[in-house]
């Protein structure tokens, strides 16, 4: 509600009762609801079919059906971009804004460029065929937890997309984990409409979020002098994108821009926006929440004040072990320091 009212964005109240066709379990039921009025939805794929199609129409744009493997440095700047194909393309200025394979292309070239690492943000939706119980806006019920929630967005008149799990990887997977299949089946049938049980399941679909390891975006020229970045946005490069594209056009045809993104560079140092005590404050929390969100039933103890005493106790051992005493590890980032992904 802060960000509505900060941005003037009109809503109301309504009785959850009310919403055509949400209908949870008793246990998941809502206590109130909020109406955006003006909201809205697309269908990503059919937006991402018309931009390519636009582009396609467009003689000053042509596609090459290949990945980058890396950029080739010359003496000037990035020289050319080699193709897993082992084929060339050459330009005279370079954007490189690949996603999640930012870091995996990064590594595959000499460019000697100081940045973020950008990992993989892994999530999956699903479209399910609702027919008769397709919603009439789109639903999200509340994140916490390590975004634990839940969003249901209407495609047509008989289907509903549901989404999106989330988990942080260091390496790309191209198929869906069972487990977030059955957190958004469980979720949909509980939190949304529990005859959703009857529904039949039409198409699973998996992306890649590119995270950054301070979880900013990674914006802007770089040392190269012809080569920009655009990655690291995690869920908003989408609705992000029309001011994104903005920003670089400016940058690269008149070296100006209308906002200032200087903290968001490429080469840069991680942003550390966290203080260790509220990084690890927060990171018990969305621990203990996802527990619950995934049907944790603590006994009739103090097994929940026990168990935020170990996870407090563990997550100051990993700051130490990592040399975060100033500052502090972002929640989701957790694994990757853990583990050692991020040094």
């Amino acid at each position: 509600m802060a960000a509505l009212r900060v941005f003037n964005e009109p809503f109301e109240f309504v009785a959850p009762s009310t919403i055509p066709n949400f209908k949870p379990s008793a246990r998941s039921r809502a206590g109130r609801a909020i109406l955006i009025p003006s909201e809205g939805w697309v269908n990503p794929l059919q937006l991402l079919s018309a931009l390519k199609i636009s582009i396609e129409r467009s003689e000053r744009a042509r596609f090459v059906n290949a990945y980058c493997e890396s950029l080739i440095r010359g003496k000037k700047g990035v020289e050319s971009a080699r193709l897993e194909s082992g084929d060339k393309v050459e330009g005279d200025v370079y954007v490189l804004a690949p996603g999640a394979n930012f870091s995996k292309i990064l590594s595959r070239s000499d460019l000697s460029l100081r940045t973020p690492k950008v990992f993989y943000g892994i999530g999956c939706s699903i479209l399910i065929k609702t027919d008769s119980m397709t919603l009439a806006n789109c639903v999200r019920t509340p994140n916490r937890g390590l975004a634990c929630g839940i969003y249901s967005a209407p495609q047509d008149e008989a289907h509903t997309l549901i989404g999106a799990s989330n988990f942080i990887s260091p390496v790309p997977e191209d198929h869906v984990r069972l487990t977030s299949i059955y957190a958004l089946l469980k979720s949909a049938m509980e939190q949304i409409n529990s005859d959703y049980y009857r529904c039949q399941l039409v198409r699973v679909n998996v992306g890649w979020r590119p995270t950054s390891e301070d979880t900013f975006p990674l914006i802007g020229k770089t040392s190269l002098g012809n080569l920009w970045v655009a990655t690291g946005t995690k869920r908003d490069g989408l609705h992000c994108s029309p001011l994104i594209s903005e920003l670089l056009v400016d940058s690269i045809l008149t070296g100006k821009t209308k906002m200032d993104a200087t903290l968001f560079l490429p080469e840069r140092a991680p942003i550390r926006h966290l203080t260790r005590e509220d990084a690890i404050r927060t990171a018990v929390r969305h621990i203990l929440n996802a527990a619950y969100q995934h049907d944790f039933t603590p006994s009739k103890d103090r097994m929940v004040e026990d168990l935020e005493k170990y996870h407090t106790a563990e997550l100051n051992r990993l700051h130490d072990s990592v040399g975060a005493h100033a500052w502090g590890i972002s929640p989701e980032m957790i694994n990757m320091f853990r583990y050692g992904h991020i040094t």
